[in-house]
């Protein structure tokens, strides 16, 4: 649609002077007839000095296909007529909606529209007439916070499924965009934000979960003895871990209480920080054996026994109940280490799940943890290197686990008690 333009000059200028319609650059004349065909479509108005376009029909039409394409989430589609009906009707909050819906669903990890969803819901808003602002903003509340999460899902299950330093980047960056974004959207638009940032933590919270898993298959390899090269990407990708839960306790402004199971997260990987190691192993008269080749320093490890206390202190402000355990110690399991070369694998955290839940229980169990951590150092120090030591401990560890086993001590992961 387009309004009369002359065919020997192209102007525009074209009045109505006895009967006829003048262009007022070259002088041609037209009938009334000949100044309809001229319109590709809608309707002159001749009744004026001035030709007039009605183009009402034609905003019709467009919405109407504008609104069957939403139906269809045909997205690309209902962007493309909305903003013909709003090329004709500016004022059209409908329309705006409509662009503003269809704007957000073609987001992408390449391409995020949520600031242009939220700019078309803007002028929704501005547009629409009194007695519809309180529906509309109720629309523009639920359809903003679904679009939002299922992107914002997208990002999260982008870094589950490849759980690098650069995803974990993109999804705290994308966290920061879509709250920014959020709250454009409570300050233009007057919406109600309630459960906004609760639901974007526990996405963050569930794809750290899920991320952890195959952070800690890649660390522990085929044969629990992580190089160098793995050891270093798993304390990389652990803090990377602790970062995005921080982030998502910082989203959190509803329910506070529920950060606690992210603090106890941050607590539990902060101590596979400081158990982890890489191996290299060393060839002696009898073969080979395997040997801790770098690990967190007792300062460092004593740095991290910091963070997790602050972690107790943060659970201990959202539930006054809670007791913060004892300071624990930076010691570990260290002939089961040495024997099965791993602290974390499923001997180990079968006897670790032992000690803490029949040893800690009685006098005696204790007095035996303690003894253990005071000597076995000493112990790992002196033989640890030797295929024979590892030899016969192996064959008694072995026939420990097994009986704890049976007795129903499991051998899934497991995080250490501090108290």
């Amino acid at each position: 649609m387009k309004p009369l333009t002359c065919e020997m000059c192209a102007s525009n200028d074209i009045l109505k002077q006895n009967g006829l319609f003048v262009c007022q650059v070259c002088g041609t004349k037209y009938s009334v007839e000949e100044a309809k065909k001229m319109m590709i479509e809608g309707s002159v108005d001749v009744s004026g000095s001035t030709v007039k376009v009605d183009n009402s029909a034609a905003a019709k039409n467009y919405f109407m296909m504008a609104e069957s394409a939403i139906y269809a989430k045909n997205y690309e589609e209902t962007e493309k007529y909305s903003t013909k009906v709003i090329e004709i009707d500016p004022e059209n909050y409908k329309a705006w909606f409509m662009k503003g819906k269809s704007a957000g669903w073609q987001s992408t990890l390449a391409r995020e529209r949520m600031e242009e969803s939220v700019q078309c819901f803007s002028k929704a808003v501005g547009c629409a007439p009194k007695d519809k602002l309180e529906e509309l903003r109720m629309n523009i509340n639920c359809e903003f916070k679904e679009l939002a999460f299922a992107w914002f899902a997208l990002c999260c299950r982008h870094y589950v499924e490849r759980p690098s330093s650069d995803n974990a980047n993109d999804l705290a960056h994308n966290t920061v965009l879509l709250q920014r974004n959020a709250i454009q959207l409570i300050r233009k638009c007057q919406v109600d934000p309630t459960g906004f940032g609760e639901a974007m933590a526990d996405l963050i919270e569930q794809a750290v979960k899920n991320a952890w898993l195959s952070i800690w298959k890649a660390y522990n390899g085929s044969d629990g003895h992580a190089s160098e090269y793995e050891y270093e990407a798993f304390t990389k990708s652990c803090e990377e871990c602790i970062s995005l839960l921080k982030m998502a306790i910082t989203v959190n402004k509803d329910a506070p209480e529920q950060n606690i199971p992210r603090y106890r997260k941050m607590i539990q990987i902060t101590q596979e920080i400081s158990n982890a190691c890489s191996w290299k192993r060393i060839a002696n008269k009898t073969g080979y054996t395997w040997v801790i080749d770098k690990s967190l320093s007792k300062e460092e490890k004593e740095s991290n026994i910091d963070r997790i206390m602050e972690y107790h202190n943060k659970i201990k402000e959202l539930d006054p109940n809670y007791v913060i355990p004892k300071r624990p110690s930076s010691g570990a399991c260290y002939v089961a280490t040495c024997v099965y070369g791993s602290y974390d694998c499923p001997e180990v955290w079968t006897l670790r799940r032992y000690r803490d839940t029949v040893l800690a229980k009685t006098w005696h169990g204790r007095l035996f943890i303690r003894e253990y951590y005071r000597v076995s150092p000493f112990i790992v120090r002196m033989f640890g290197k030797t295929t024979w030591f590892k030899f016969v401990w192996k064959k008694i560890l072995d026939d420990k686990v097994a009986r704890l086993k049976k007795n129903g001590i499991e051998e899934t992961p497991y995080c250490d008690k501090t108290s």
